[in-house]
């Protein structure tokens, strides 16, 4: 286990998590956002993140409801660090027909409760517009369906605490949000509703990792860094297992073999492609914070 800062019982700013001795380790309840410091203020320093997260009847943003929406505006400093909490939302929302089986065992949503109930898309509009960037655990999900909801906030640009980090690159063996938070000292009494999510995403952001940074301040590097996109299509057979060797995934949609590198990067693997395999098209994308996790 990684020997790293986290949020105490009291403890909002970071403590060392209690040991007993090398076989045993106490883990902590998260901070619930009331127990963090409220701020009415926007600091100059660091950006104002909001932390969103959704709950669905499905995985498809096309065809698929939000049915659970919450947010929480948190304050930065210019260290990438958490100092208050500005407010929080919270919506639900009929999708018109009853919920999947394995939905409701989840979230522990039911019909009855979601019945006639409505998100308030101005409401919930404005508040998240007050952010510089939104911020989820597995943003890729979450911006899909918070563009379809919520027209309005398609400017902002998305931070992920899942992929615009490299977990096993910091000592870490999962990237589960729960998996990581036990790995930091902590645990979060529940999950799968929005509300907790959102409440665990932003206990993980204000832990330390070991090169002495906060998981917002990475994430929020990492995010910021413009790379690219390379895209090997057409006859492609021949090439799978060499792409699958280069760390190169599938894209289901496009019909695609992709990495995302860094354009120095992106030049040697176009070069490598029409050397091995001149049949091959490549398509480069340039890829940023506003685009990454669409």
């Amino acid at each position: 286990m990684n020997k790293m800062n986290s949020i105490g019982d009291n403890d909002t700013g970071g403590g060392e998590p209690a040991q007993v001795n090398n076989e045993v380790r106490i883990l902590r309840r998260i901070a619930p956002l009331d127990e963090w410091p409220i701020t009415n203020a926007i600091g100059p320093e660091g950006p104002i993140i909001a932390v969103v997260d959704v709950e669905t009847e499905g995985l498809d943003p096309e065809t698929d409801s939000v049915v659970e929406i919450a947010a929480a505006l948190v304050q930065t400093d210019n260290e990438g660090r958490i100092t208050g909490i500005i407010g929080k939302i919270y919506g639900l929302q009929d999708p018109g027909r009853p919920l999947p089986p394995r939905i409701k065992t989840l979230t522990g949503l039911s019909d009855e409760r979601l019945q006639g109930r409505s998100i308030d898309i101005d409401k919930m509009t404005a508040f998240l517009c007050r952010a510089d960037a939104l911020l989820a655990h597995g943003a890729r999900f979450d911006a899909g369906f918070c563009r379809r909801l919520l027209p309005g906030i398609t400017h902002l640009p998305w931070v992920c605490t899942l992929n615009d980090i490299d977990w096993l690159g910091a000592g870490f063996d999962g990237r589960a949000l729960g998996h990581l938070l036990m790995q930091q000292g902590l645990f979060a009494p529940k999950a799968h509703t929005a509300g907790d999510d959102v409440t665990a995403a932003i206990n993980l952001a204000a832990t330390v990792l070991p090169n002495g940074r906060t998981v917002m301040a990475e994430a929020l590097v990492n995010a910021r860094t413009t790379t690219v996109r390379v895209d090997a299509e057409g006859p492609i057979y021949d090439a799978r297992a060499e792409l699958k060797r280069r760390s190169y995934s599938f894209d289901w949609l496009r019909k695609s073999w992709w990495i995302e590198t860094t354009e120095f990067q992106a030049d040697y693997e176009h070069s490598w492609i029409n050397r091995h395999f001149p049949q091959i098209r490549v398509r480069r994308t340039p890829i940023t914070w506003l685009n990454r996790h669409c």
